[in-house]
């Protein structure tokens, strides 16, 4: 499996178009959401970009229904951990000692951190 938080502004446009349904699509249907917005792809172009998508783990392909792996939200959140472990050593607290040397936070903003914190 690639790196599934590798992916193209194409892929994520197609990810973001499953997500919006609530449950597994036709690849025909997938490919008239993309027409009703002006896209006209081929068959074969949507083929390969759910190609990618599924070696990368985030979609499944049974019976020409298409069905995302990961919610959005847990792929975001994947994402989010994944920058995380690469940036600041998987720690958290380096994110936000770097963030907040960056930019200023409100007073109410640091109180709500400390709530979110001492309610974890």
């Amino acid at each position: 499996m690639r790196d599934i938080y590798n992916m193209s502004e194409t892929e994520q446009e197609v990810m973001e178009k499953l997500w919006d349904q609530r449950e597994g699509v036709r690849q025909a249907q997938l490919l008239a959401l993309f027409e009703e917005e002006g896209k006209e792809w081929k068959r074969q172009t949507l083929n390969t970009f759910l190609s990618r998508l599924e070696e990368k783990g985030m979609v499944k392909k049974e019976n020409r229904i298409v069905t995302p792996v990961y919610s959005r939200e847990e792929y975001y959140l994947k994402q989010m951990k994944s920058a995380i472990d690469h940036m600041y050593g998987g720690k958290l607290s380096n994110l936000v000692s770097a963030f907040t040397q960056e930019n200023s936070i409100s007073q109410q903003e640091a109180e709500e951190l400390v709530r979110i914190l001492e309610n974890y």
